[in-house]
């Protein structure tokens, strides 16, 4: 009689588990784009013996950004090296080094046609996306801890630009110059520019706080919910609703939602998340979380759910056509609407 009470116990346990399906990889990406310089990290000597070589910096892929309207991926190199690629194709159309150093990141501007690139010890150029020709130079104040840049926003129209260095963000007027100071955005750690314009979202370590881009007066600020991983950078991302806009982001206990236009705020999920990229295009937002990679929708719904993937640096495209990942010195791309098309036990 235990043995069988102990088999019927046995076999619910594991019919319980059975009813849990396990998430899905993410397929195959749609493309994948490479440098056309290759490194043999590993050469062979006698004796079946090998010798492992670190990678040259030329070889070293740091990060890599989309234009608005995912036609191209900016691609950064260890070696400061800025390759221009179509996405369509992979083919690469320019190649150059817009300033000494690496680039963290590299935002096109579709207005004035120029490439925003930023860098070490706080410079932002902006430059000929085709020749990497200089066009300006902005050095941003550097604080007492010498922080770099964390993050830079660029009105659509160039005439200011907004960046966060964990110390002592600034906004600044482009039409001035040198530059004029704006608004102090103080210990940031990211922020978002609402899709219209209009608006411009923060969060340091405590608080999410608003700034209207017409005067570059508050709006508002709420304290966070809960708080973020000691460990890593906080991250932002809004998106709109019908009542108005709201703003997501991670946290230890889960993922946060704020309705910006009353300023409460709700955890979505109880599952720890570390970082959210927005989807603009289709008001979602993509969310790293313990042992997952989702989606939720701009009400804080689950839309889909994937396996974590192994790949850094995660983005994407303002327009949402693509998904991007660096990974082992390649950036992989996956067209959004059909990853998400695909995904299995999705609710419509």
């Amino acid at each position: 009689m235990k043995t069988f009470i102990c088999g019927s116990l046995l076999l619910v346990a594991l019919g319980g588990r059975a009813q849990t399906p396990a998430l899905p990889e993410l397929p195959s990406p749609t493309r994948v784009l490479q440098g056309e310089k290759q490194f043999n990290a590993v050469t062979l000597g006698p004796g079946n013996s090998f010798t492992v070589k670190q990678t040259p910096p030329d070889y070293q892929l740091d990060s890599f950004d989309f234009s608005p309207d995912g036609t191209w991926t900016f691609m950064s190199w260890a070696s400061g090296r800025l390759e221009v690629r179509e996405n369509q194709t992979g083919k690469r159309i320019a190649q150059f080094k817009p300033m000494s150093g690496p680039v963290f990141q590299a935002d096109y501007i579709e207005q004035t046609r120029q490439l925003l690139v930023t860098g070490q010890h706080g410079v932002i150029r902006l430059v000929d996306p085709h020749s990497g020709k200089k066009l300006r130079e902005i050095h941003t104040e550097i604080g007492r801890f010498k922080y770099d840049l964390q993050k830079v926003v660029i009105a659509h129209d160039g005439s200011w630009l907004a960046y966060v260095n964990e110390e002592n963000g600034k906004v600044l007027d482009l039409k001035s110059e040198p530059p004029r100071r704006l608004a102090d955005l103080g210990d940031a750690y990211d922020l978002a520019l609402r899709r219209d314009g209009t608006e411009l979202w923060l969060i340091d370590r405590e608080k999410i706080f608003g700034l209207k881009t017409e005067d570059w007066n508050t709006i508002a600020s709420a304290p966070l919910l809960d708080k973020v991983r000691p460990d890593g950078t906080p991250t932002l991302a809004v998106a709109s609703v019908d009542e108005g806009v709201v703003a997501f982001l991670p946290s230890q206990g889960g993922l946060l939602r704020y309705e910006l236009k009353t300023m409460t705020g709700r955890k979505v999920a109880a599952n720890p998340s570390y970082w959210v990229v927005p989807a603009a295009a289709s008001n979602e937002v993509l969310v790293s979380e313990w042992q997952s990679l989702s989606l939720y929708r701009a009400d804080g719904s689950l839309h889909c759910q994937w396996k974590p993937h192994p790949g850094q640096n995660l983005k994407v495209s303002e327009n949402g056509q693509w998904l991007g990942s660096r990974n082992s010195g390649e950036a992989e791309l996956w067209s959004l609407d059909s990853l998400v098309g695909s995904c299995p036990g999705r609710k419509p």
